[in-house]
């Protein structure tokens, strides 16, 4: 089953897009599928690849300290039938998800992302986890303090992606 990347930043020369590229390098290293879908250049993705996905991994920035617009939109057309209950009787187009990974960066600090609740991070944990397989298993990746980083800890982050995804891209 093919691992669906969905990126959310509008530029192409951007860091996210380097964690991104960098998402889809790391899972063609290790000979997984992987269908890239970009929000911000008006790609989108439909049921039947969502159906078919055993993967999902979601990388954009946190603005504001929470999911860019265009992805909050996705994630609410996408599952919000089966979070309101309006689709309760039918499967979630992610009930063969069994990993969800987001790759993420905060201008803020790690404590004080903590200390406003991690907004970004309980959307995915608390309302796209449930709808996903039982066995579903939830990997977040943050690189906090992004405005205050070096280019050193910019690429050390892109490293730690890169062996992460390596080591988890094989089947769960």
């Amino acid at each position: 089953m093919p691992t669906l990347v969905i990126h959310a930043h509008p530029l192409e020369d951007s860091y996210s897009a380097a964690l991104r590229d960098a998402v889809c390098e790391a899972l063609a290293a290790t000979g997984a599928a992987c269908e890239l879908v970009r929000l911000c250049q008006g790609e989108e993705t439909d049921e039947a690849t969502l159906a078919a996905s055993d993967h999902l991994v979601v990388v954009y920035p946190t603005w504001w300290g929470g999911l860019p617009a265009v992805l909050l939109d996705w994630v609410q057309r996408t599952v919000g039938p089966w979070v309101d209950g309006e689709s309760a009787d039918t499967p979630s187009p992610l009930a063969a998800v069994r990993r969800v990974t987001v790759v993420t960066s905060h201008g803020s600090s790690r404590l004080l992302n903590t200390m406003q609740g991690q907004p970004g991070k309980q959307t995915w944990s608390r309302v796209v986890m449930p709808l996903c397989a039982k066995d579903a298993r939830f990997d977040w990746m943050s690189l906090y303090k992004i405005d205050r980083s070096d280019e050193s800890g910019r690429q050390a982050f892109i490293e730690r992606v890169r062996a992460r995804l390596t080591s988890v891209a094989a089947p769960v």
